[in-house]
């Protein structure tokens, strides 16, 4: 009896041990994170400008790149809406690793992640394409200003028009308390809605039409897309003042490179031709 019993351990010890050393391959993986977190991916993937990949090699190597001076966790987490730990499990996925989770969110950026996980899958597929469309929501929502992104109106259209229909009423009501829930403050972000509507418009208009300057917002380098030439150009026709623009180069954050503007500029012409 003893022997049959050991026996039926030592089977059960090598299947559970079987299970724990089998991996999930990214499909697997994708198909357990949330719709905000897969639209983000979606979402990243154009802005790369290449196509999706097909076999688990090539998200390997997407989720371990940065492009255009953009990485892929800057991209999925930062402006999209993967969370850390979503964001390691499909990357281990894709590149057969079983690494951990190194950065934590805040105990406030988790309580708006399962809000936004409690919505339909369509008004989470919506928050991220508000999200992505705005250069001024994609400084916002790197910099964790919930409260100020469901609060944004950009060229005429509010954040609750943006997510309308898509979003119900209700969901809407709870994404902005929770969002509204904590007081945050980043300079940059506080400075941009501290200027005029006017301003925020020309704000999002200049840097948006302009692929180098999209590039460093993405890239969190601000500084760098208020120093360009062009943008330089567009934001002096019209929209901020002198003042509102002195106050946005004062408080903003990233590093002047100019060997990171040559080459995002050679990027650009590359994809011309």
């Amino acid at each position: 009896m003893k022997s049959c019993v050991y026996q039926l351990v030592c089977a059960v010890c090598v299947l559970m041990s079987g299970l724990t050393q089998t991996s999930a391959d990214f499909s697997t993986e994708r198909r357990r994170v949330s719709e905000a977190c897969s639209k983000s991916l979606d979402a990243c993937i154009t802005l790369s400008n290449n196509p999706a990949p097909f076999n688990d090699a090539g998200w390997c190597t997407l989720a371990s790149s940065t492009i255009n001076g953009v990485s892929a966790y800057q991209c999925v987490v930062k402006i999209g809406l993967c969370t850390d730990e979503e964001f390691v499990a499909l990357k281990n996925g894709a590149c057969g690793q079983t690494a951990t989770v190194q950065t934590w969110s805040s105990a406030f950026k988790t309580s708006v992640n399962n809000v936004v996980k409690s919505t339909s899958s369509t008004c989470q597929r919506q928050i991220v394409d508000c999200i992505f469309k705005s250069n001024v929501a994609t400084v916002l929502k790197q910099q964790e200003q919930y409260c100020k992104l469901m609060n944004l109106v950009v060229t005429g259209k509010t954040t609750r028009e943006c997510l309308t229909p898509d979003c119900t009423s209700n969901e809407i009501l709870n994404l902005n308390t929770i969002a509204c829930s904590t007081s945050q403050s980043q300079p940059f972000s506080d400075a941009i809605v501290a200027t005029s509507q006017m301003c925020q418009d020309q704000l999002d208009s200049c840097t948006h039409n302009f692929f180098v300057a999209s590039a460093f917002i993405q890239g969190e380098k601000y500084c760098d897309a208020l120093s360009l030439a062009v943008v330089l150009d567009c934001m002096n026709k019209e929209g901020c003042t002198e003042k509102e623009f002195s106050k946005l180069k004062a408080t903003c954050s990233g590093s002047h490179g100019v060997a990171s503007v040559i080459m995002l500029v050679l990027t650009a012409l590359l994809k011309l031709f």
